[in-house]
């Protein structure tokens, strides 16, 4: 009983921080927050045998850590690495097969990753909500009942942030 509490209670700080990336207001801020809640992600998934959801967070928080860097330092081939990245992906996705439901974190972080190929920060917020949605097929499936809980939170604060957003840029 511990133990599952253990494995929910990583899943609800990787959600915590997760909702709190999507109200920065910088690209770079998104991104950093995000790659502590991906690692989280990877363990949680991990720890609850969700193989293909913990590999897939995996990469993806190297990719974030990769387009950070990238942006960072002002690096090219911003669109090569993120191929590469998305096809890495699929081959993961391929190889950790388990079942339909797999293919959904593969969506996931592949919209994710994309997103940040977007200098505007909306459009990083709308494809979340692709994301949770995605997401939230897969913790159903493998009983991440945190995950059930705060994918539909994220896909709310996504929505709550978008008019925000969209509400402070009429005021200016």
């Amino acid at each position: 009983m511990i133990k599952i509490f253990l494995i929910q209670l990583i899943g609800a700080m990787g959600f915590i921080t997760l909702d709190i990336s999507y109200h920065k207001k910088k690209k770079k801020d998104i991104l950093l927050i995000e790659i502590i809640s991906y690692l989280l992600f990877s363990i949680h998934f991990y720890l609850l045998n969700g193989i293909t959801g913990s590999i897939c967070n995996l990469i993806g928080m190297f990719a974030l850590i990769l387009i950070y860097l990238i942006e960072k330092y002002k690096l090219r081939n911003k669109y090569l690495i993120t191929l590469l990245f998305v096809i890495l992906i699929l081959i993961i996705n391929i190889i950790t097969y388990q079942n339909l439901y797999s293919l959904f974190p593969m969506i996931a972080i592949t919209m994710v990753i994309i997103s940040f190929l977007f200098n505007n920060e909306n459009n990083i917020r709308i494809i979340g909500i692709i994301s949770a949605l995605s997401w939230l097929v897969y913790a159903i499936v493998y009983k991440s009942y945190i995950s059930i809980v705060f994918n539909m939170i994220t896909f709310i604060n996504i929505i709550y942030s978008l008019y925000n957003n969209r509400k402070m840029k009429r005021l200016k």
